[in-house]
């Protein structure tokens, strides 16, 4: 029987490791006839009769063939693979985090153990940050849409276009060096071995949005896409004007070619014409749908073909009511300085489409070729009404932003038996991401009494423009070679080889009417009451009254390049029950990044650089103690680097904070030392118990710090090191096993899962760079001290209905680093509460009801106790319906 259950075992971790991402196996990607998965499996026996003896005869079979059906990203499958990895990981898969009704990978990632999310995108692996966390798809790495930050925001990959999610918590020689709290990988949807199709449409409510009055503007026809059909373009005129890196200024005799006053008047009509005002509108329900096709073909004995197709769109809305508070440090404590009501309303839609073919020749050869487009846009309209600066002012935006992600793919894996058996595995991958943030426009009014007066201040208004593309050519192949002895033992060496070359374009231009010295326009004593788009209405836009002009700083352009070149060994010893894995990685990193002006174009730009070479040693032990139980230890050296805008000594304004940056080229490559133990025990094939311990020593941790000054100046620098350890717990149960307390059946279809992390850190900072800071000893910014998540299920078999109950609760954690005295500003815990309920009904079809964020606590940032933000994300009910005909 044991051996019969090492068969299925292996059986399934074979169809698991046949994924592009995982280690090759010498298998077709593209099952055969049947059900979708099914692989047949044959072990080959003596052919020969039967002795005639007095004893009765014993017939020999001349073959065993064993066939079975899986269903992709079946949860028993990624547990076998976290089961039989050599590093410490954490897997999901599809089945399992359709249970949760999570739309995008950053939501979904957040019931892991150990991780939490921040800002709702951004996924923090054991309390660490985003730069200690990077994203791989289908085993590549992928450029971001952030003009500041490498790291890829998951809320931009919808779950359904996945077949899984693999944390991977501890570092192995084949992983890119830059790893401290984890390495999340992507895995997209398999190649289908038979027929289906899917349909699928929502219809969502959202609290305090659905059905109220939201703040909206005059948009594009087009906008319900997620593309702007040119009404936020910047207008051709003045494009013309400003190509090939030119700057817009009036003519002169110090500058004969700038424009006159006639063209800055054209230029300041057409870019007006876009309009400004802000009305409200009855906002309506949130909703999508999503269509999936794909089939499997069998040509001859030996050659499978599988294609599959699927499309995602999906639209919600999204309306915020909130109070902000600014405080300074005085002798008797915080004293307020700042005082707001915020009301935003965004509009979110995603549109995702995924294609994939795979080719299997024989059991020894498979290709693979896989495109996904994803597109996310935000629309956001926001109002802030209080006193800024001893001054009570209302502030008004218009915010469009598309982010982008192309990713193209092609693999190979070939089994070469007459070679020892050698698996040779290879893939190329092109990425581009992009962002266009096309006319986002600002202005402000300043309260006069009872009225509301346009300011006359210097940030009266802007109107900016902003592009990112960065490209992205990934190259890598490696190869296996096993060795099997005959005291059961294995030992399989492995080594790979990869390139990586990235080119980033980034830029942002931004305009502002200026009133022309001695414009007759102020003599109306009610001009400046006027709505804006009357004050900047085309009969005002003259050279004596409102003139365009560029504010574009010198250091709002850049360009970047980066080639990586990496190669790696690894040594992977299994005899009796233990287990050692060691190798090493070497990478040699050549990066610049250099800011250029537009405004002086004599002015030599400013160039930062890293070219550094590292030797990366790490090892993993395990042993297997009786049939269910395993602990693991592993160890590391692993490497953070500087990211190209951080490196930049040319200050720049991110535009994710609103905080004026400058860069460090004196920054050091972050040094990290990872240890990992954790102890595994599986109750069966779905069901399983985890204790891990973690400890992290950082050399050189890089650290965003704030300046001294008159306004707010952020930097970088190093820290003199960091220590971030803890312990995390998982448990996954059929509560079956109650029933000897309970005699109820319903235990036997019900699971729980619970799983909780206990994180501490310190970061030391150096006074030398860091006086500015209050407090030069804390815990690292956005770790929280633990993660708690709960989850009760109930699925009766028969697969005809399966509801769900969710919590999530992470520690409060430092959201903003204080200053001058100033205490940190936290971000207070928060209570999530969902519930999803499935059931299928006339065979082909199934309807599900999410209920989310049933408790609808405020979320709550403090400082020193005071309240600094503060609103409520209401509650959402989301109702699907579903149909796979032939009862897929």
């Amino acid at each position: 029987m044991y051996r019969v259950r090492e068969l299925v075992a292996g059986l399934g971790l074979a169809l698991i490791m046949n994924h592009p991402t995982a280690p090759a196996r010498a298998q077709s990607p593209v099952p055969g006839p049947g059900d979708a998965g099914a692989t047949p499996v044959a072990a080959a026996a003596p052919d020969s009769a039967a002795a005639e003896t007095d004893v009765p005869a014993v017939h020999e079979l001349s073959g065993i063939t064993v066939r079975g059906s899986y269903e992709s990203g079946d949860r028993t499958l990624y547990l076998d693979e976290r089961r039989s990895s050599a590093v410490v990981a954490e897997a999901l898969g599809a089945q399992q985090i359709a249970r949760t009704g999570d739309s995008d990978v950053a939501t979904t990632l957040r019931r892991v153990t150990g991780l939490s999310l921040v800002d709702g995108k951004y996924v923090y692996v054991r309390g660490l940050g985003e730069r200690y966390s990077s994203v791989l798809l289908n085993g590549a790495r992928i450029p971001s849409p952030d003009y500041t930050r490498r790291v890829v925001p998951l809320d931009l990959f919808p779950t359904e276009l996945l077949d899984g999610v693999i944390v991977q918590k501890s570092y192995s020689p084949d992983m890119p060096g830059e790893f401290g709290g984890g390495t999340v990988g992507l895995r997209t949807r398999e190649i289908p071995g038979r027929f289906f199709f899917r349909a699928a449409g929502t219809l969502g409510y959202a609290d305090g949005t659905t059905g109220e009055d939201g703040l909206r503007y005059r948009g594009g026809d087009r906008d319900w896409t997620g593309r702007d059909d040119g009404q936020r373009e910047m207008p051709a005129s003045l494009a013309g004007a400003i190509a090939g890196g030119g700057y817009l200024r009036p003519r002169s005799s110090s500058n004969p070619d700038g424009a006159t006053p006639e063209q800055l008047q054209a230029y300041g009509r057409d870019l007006a014409s876009a309009g400004f005002g802000i009305h409200g509108e009855r906002i309506g329900p949130d909703g999508g749908f999503s269509l999936g096709i794909g089939n499997g073909f069998r040509f001859g004995d030996d050659i499978r073909l599988g294609l599959v197709a699927s499309t995602r769109y999906q639209q919600s809305w999204d309306t915020l009511a909130e109070q902000r508070h600014a405080y300074a440090a005085g002798n008797s404590g915080l004293n307020p300085i700042a005082d707001q009501d915020v009301d935003s309303t965004e509009r979110a839609i995603d549109v995702a489409f995924f294609l994939g073919a795979g080719l299997s020749i024989g059991n020894a050869h498979r290709f693979g070729l896989t495109h996904m487009l994803l597109r996310q846009t935000r629309d956001r309209v926001k109002v802030s009404d209080g006193t800024v600066d001893s001054v009570d002012s209302r502030f008004f935006e218009q915010k469009w932003i598309e982010n982008h992600l192309r990713v193209d793919q092609l693999n190979g894996s070939h089994a070469l038996a007459g070679l020892h058996d050698l698996q040779v595995d290879w893939q190329y991958t092109y990425a581009n991401a992009g962002r266009d943030e096309p006319n986002t426009r600002r202005w402000r009014y300043d309260h006069v009494g009872d009225l509301l007066e346009f300011s006359r201040r210097s940030d009266s208004n802007s109107l900016g423009f902003g592009h990112l593309d960065d490209r992205q050519d990934d190259l890598g192949i490696k190869a296996s070679l096993p060795f099997d002895f005959d005291n059961g033992s294995t030992l399989t060496l492995s080594g790979g080889y990869d390139r990586l070359t990235r080119d980033r374009d980034a830029s942002i231009r931004t305009f502002q009417y200026g009133l022309a010295f001695g414009s007759p326009l102020p003599s109306d004593s009610d001009f400046f009451l006027q709505p804006i788009d009357a004050i900047l209405g085309p009969g005002n836009i003259r050279p004596d009254g409102y003139v365009l002009r560029e504010v574009t700083r010198a250091t709002d352009n850049y360009v970047a390049a980066q080639v990586l070149d990496s190669a790696f060994f690894n040594v992977d010893l299994d005899f009796d029950r233990y287990r050692f894995d060691i190798g090493a990685r070497h990478e040699r990193n050549d990066q610049e990044v250099t800011t250029y002006s537009v405004v002086n174009a004599l002015a030599a730009p400013v160039v930062a650089s890293d070219d550094s070479r590292r030797w990366l040693p790490a090892g993993a032990f395990t042993w297997r103690h009786g049939e269910n139980g395993q602990l693991r230890f592993g160890y590391s050296r692993t490497l953070s680097r500087p990211d190209f805008r951080e490196l930049s000594s040319a200050p720049y304004t991110d535009p994710e904070l609103d905080i004026d940056t400058i860069g460090n080229p004196d920054l050091q490559t972050t040094r990290i030392r990872n240890l990992d133990l954790r102890w595994e025990y599986y109750f069966s094939d779905s069901d399983s118990l985890s204790l891990a311990l973690f400890d992290k020593r950082f050399d050189q941790p890089i650290e965003r710090i704030r300046l001294p000054g008159s306004s707010p100046l952020a930097s970088f620098a190093n820290a003199l090191g960091a220590h971030n350890y803890g312990l995390e717990f998982d448990v996954y149960r059929n509560l079956g096993f109650a029933r000897r307390w309970w005699d109820a059946e319903v235990l036997e279809h019900m699971h729980l899962g619970f799983n909780y992390a206990r994180i501490k850190s310190t970061v030391e900072l150096d006074p030398a760079s860091a006086a500015y800071q209050t407090n030069l000893s804390r815990p690292m910014q956005g770790q929280s001290p633990y993660v708690a998540n709960l989850q009760l299920g109930y699925a009766p078999p028969g697969g005809r209905l399966e509801a769900t109950l969710l919590f999530n609760r992470s520690g409060r954690r430092i959201s903003e680093v204080g200053v001058q005295r100033q205490p940190d500003i936290y971000e207070e815990p928060f209570n999530a509460l969902d519930f999803q309920f499935r059931r299928r009904f006339a065979q082909d079809w199934r309807w599900t009801l999410r209920l989310r964020n049933l408790l609808d606590p405020a979320v709550r940032y403090t400082q020193g106790g005071l309240s600094t933000r503060e609103y409520h994300r209401g509650r959402e009910v989301l109702f699907g319906i579903e149909w796979r005909p032939g009862g897929q």
